[in-house]
């Protein structure tokens, strides 16, 4: 072993931390691949009655949002008719 020239190094007080790293590497679309295909399932009555339910709520939204643009646009023509007359 070769001797080193110049200044001495200082004697470490305490060791480096140990730096841990994941050695498992995760596949991101790992759930993706999983997916196969397979017979089409029959619906069940609640299968129908979740769907029904989707289709009422999606239907009450719609309406909700119409309603609240007819509001406001009747009150733009309303404030409009005002400031005319």
């Amino acid at each position: 072993m070769a001797e080193r020239k110049g200044t001495p190094l200082a004697p470490r007080s305490r060791s480096a931390p140990k730096v841990v790293s994941p050695r498992n590497k995760t596949n991101v679309a790992l759930p993706f691949s999983k997916f196969t295909v397979q017979e089409p399932m029959k619906m069940t009555v609640g299968d129908w009655i979740s769907l029904a339910g989707l289709v009422i709520s999606v239907i009450g939204f719609s309406v909700v949002i119409w309603q609240s643009i007819r509001t406001a646009n009747a009150s733009e023509a309303g404030q409009a008719s005002h400031r005319a007359g």
